[in-house]
């Protein structure tokens, strides 16, 4: 593929290299500006001479990755906010409340406990600050906030829970990734002024008259709440069980404004506009249109992330598909990724970015292959079944190492759902866009109204059919980020191959050329894959002892090389939580692939011929022995001073059931009797195998 040699690629690629190394390694800085400096002197050296000598060809190339390397790492490392003065993280005082003023800038959906809004705060004890913070209103204070509220509160700004156990959700990095670097739990006796913005911007006025006019349409609850978060991209309102379903019959990207609606909307877009070709320079007043067209669309659903993304994409494939190149599409797509990394390097590691792209090259590259397997159909319905069908299946087939890695599971009726909804799609959302030109200008919409709702209606009960079959959703697969990179190396070589190698005759016999360095690599990769595979079955035959960090609960785990015994006292979680919080633990990094029971957790427990006392909200101490190591379990009420002398333990561990007011100030007491403190707060799961436990006797 002769695009592959543009220099463009060969610059994004180093590009992405700068972010990645910034990402997992971190460099002196001014190590990477002198880089910097001295690969721009080799490229003006090498301009100023002559770039016609190979030597000074090659210098020149190898400069200016090197350059573009240097840059990747500069503008990630440039995010940090360590780097910016004003930023809310450098003037914060830890674990103490402080007077902060901050304005609501996007809504959340809404968890069990709470409301949840981003905010960017202006004011942090009297001094301007930068930043944003995720806000929490608690339900039971019946607060209502709108966007561009604006409070003052007396209150402390924390950090949002990071990776507690081996495997859990970072949500405190996935926090980071956009920029938000704190939470700030608010009660209402906290806040000290309240200011609402009546001044709105036209767009914001616009969506919220929308918003409106859809509640009053007659839309039902349902197709109300997917209408909304088809066209304007206001997820708040959809029902819980209908996002549940759609997950998990595998059609969640159609629930989701992306990338997908976005180039339904551009080829809807190209159809009404086709009439500009007719004058001169019609293709590109024609993409000049439905450019502004997109992005006044993307400023209406409210600029989110995963609408920036698709709309800076669509934007150049846009104007690609108005070239009339071949190769067009691979540029836009190389450029749009490009001006995304450049405004935004984090973006890089947004997993809705690495599954929008890596979903549209998969159907530029896999389609064709799957579709030409077969002669092309005579019939146009039955050649347009089996173009949704090609293009489902290469987007799954690019998507679903991703979703495995990050998602843990896979949904085995992904094909009949998207058969049964995409044909349609199209259809919805230019009905619901019609729907809303018609609101906007008032003309009657009743029949219009009932048509969608009784075809949301349809899909809506159709999904949930699809996702009743619990048995075809693949669960509980895990991979390494060493594996997902074979995997993509097997399939990128192995689809490069075909692509180039699989040709028509007029027979329509397939024709297969010699192999090439596109399907060695492929071989490779797999071969690779299986010999990882077989690695980490090579399990070292050592026995754990671990503490789970719980809130509200206890856990151990015991553990040898292919057995786990979880130890769990969870009296005080609701049944629904209590599946929910072992099931998670079950899933740690620590337990796959080993054959897990689950006991009750009582005051004693034994390993590695250590005896282990856990003292929970009884108090009760057992003073008849002694403990190299002490659990403090749901907050006891106790006088650790004597505890200490009853029972002379080495190490006192607090999990997440108790208080942090208890915890801190058992901490206090242990730094002065000498004794080792630890707590999951702290430190996460906490791990002591036999050695560890055996040397503090």
């Amino acid at each position: 593929m002769k695009w592959l040699g543009y220099p463009i690629y060969r610059l994004l690629f180093a590009y992405i290299l700068g972010i990645v190394i910034c990402y997992f390694l971190e460099l002196q800085i001014r190590y990477v500006l002198w880089i910097l400096v001295v690969s721009t002197l080799f490229i003006l050296g090498s301009i100023a001479f002559s770039r016609r000598i190979f030597l000074l060809k090659l210098v020149f190339s190898i400069s200016a990755l090197i350059f573009f390397c240097s840059m990747g790492y500069l503008n990630l490392s440039s995010k940090n906010p360590v780097y910016k003065e004003l930023h809310f993280t450098n003037h914060i005082t830890a674990a103490q409340e402080q007077l902060i003023t901050f304005k609501l800038t996007d809504q959340l959906h809404p968890n069990a406990y709470n409301e949840r809004f981003y905010a960017e705060l202006s004011q942090l004890d009297g001094n301007t600050v930068t930043g944003k913070a995720l806000i929490l209103f608690k339900k039971s204070d019946s607060v209502s906030h709108q966007l561009g509220d604006e409070l003052t509160v007396y209150d402390d700004i924390s950090n949002a829970s990071d990776e507690r156990n081996p495997g859990d959700f970072n949500y405190k990095e996935y926090l980071e990734l956009i920029d938000v670097y704190g939470q700030i739990y608010v009660d209402e006796n906290q806040i000290l002024k309240v200011t609402s913005d009546s001044e709105k911007t036209w767009i914001i006025g616009l969506r919220e008259h929308l918003m409106m006019a859809l509640e009053k349409s007659g839309l039902k609850e349902k197709p109300l709440g997917m209408i909304q978060a088809l066209i304007l991209g206001q997820r708040n309102n959809v029902d819980e069980t209908v996002t549940q379903s759609f997950r998990d019959a595998g059609v969640i990207h159609i629930l989701a404004l992306s990338g997908l609606h976005v180039g339904i909307i551009l080829l809807i877009l190209r159809r009404l506009t086709s009439w500009l070709k007719r004058f001169k320079y019609g293709n590109w007043i024609q993409s000049a249109v439905i450019i502004v067209l997109l992005w006044i669309f993307a400023l209406l659903t409210g600029m989110s992330p995963s609408i920036l993304r698709a709309v800076t994409m669509f934007s150049f494939i846009a104007i690609g598909m108005n070239v009339k190149r071949k190769t067009s599409i691979f540029h836009s797509l190389a450029l749009s990724a490009f001006v995304l990394l450049i405004i935004n390097p984090k973006l890089l590691f947004h997993v809705g970015f690495q599954l929008s792209y890596t979903a549209v090259i998969a159907i530029v590259l896999i389609q064709p292959i799957i579709y030409n397997v077969i002669k092309r159909p005579r019939w146009k319905a039955v050649d347009y079944f089996w173009q949704i069908f090609t293009v489902t299946l290469a987007a799954q087939i690019g998507v679903a190492p991703l979703s495995l890695f990050y998602f843990h599971q896979f949904p085995g009726l992904f094909l009949l759902g998207n058969m049964l909804l995409l044909p349609v799609l199209p259809l919805i959302i230019g009905l619901s866009i019609a729907l809303l030109v018609f609101l906007l200008i008032g003309i009657p919409s009743g029949l219009l109204v009932e048509v969608l709702n009784r075809s949301l209606e349809w899909i809506i009960k159709v999904v949930e059919g699809i996702s009743s079959y619990d048995q075809f959703i693949i669960k509980n697969v895990y991979l390494d980020q060493i594996e997902l990179l074979f995997i993509y190396l097997f399939l990128l070589g192995i689809s490069l191959f075909f692509y180039r190698s699989v040709r028509k005759s007029r027979r329509e016999r397939v024709l297969l050329r010699k192999p090439g360095y596109n399907f060695h690599i492929a071989i490779l990769a797999l071969i690779a894959f299986i010999g990882f595979q077989s690695f980490k079955k090579l399990k070292h035959n050592t026995e754990q002892f671990v503490i789970m960090h719980q809130a509200s609960g206890s856990v151990m785990s015991l553990s040898n090389k292919d057995e786990v015994q979880l130890l769990v006292d969870f009296h005080t979680i609701d049944s629904l939580r209590f599946q929910s919080s072992l099931e998670r633990i079950k899933s740690s990094t620590i337990h796959r692939g080993k054959t897990i029971t689950v006991d009750s957790l009582w005051n004693k427990v034994n390993f590695a011929n250590q005896e282990i006392v856990i003292i929970d909200e009884s108090g009760i101490i057992p003073l008849e022995t002694k403990a190299s190591l002490v659990l403090l379990s749901h907050s006891p009420q106790l006088h650790l001073d004597k505890v200490i002398t009853a029972l002379e333990p080495q190490i006192i561990i607090a999990d997440g059931s108790n208080y942090r007011t208890y915890v801190n100030r058992w901490k206090a007491t242990c730094e002065k009797r000498g004794i080792t403190f630890l707590s999951t707060y702290d430190k996460g799961a906490i791990t002591l195998n036999r050695l560890e436990v055996g040397t503090q006797n």
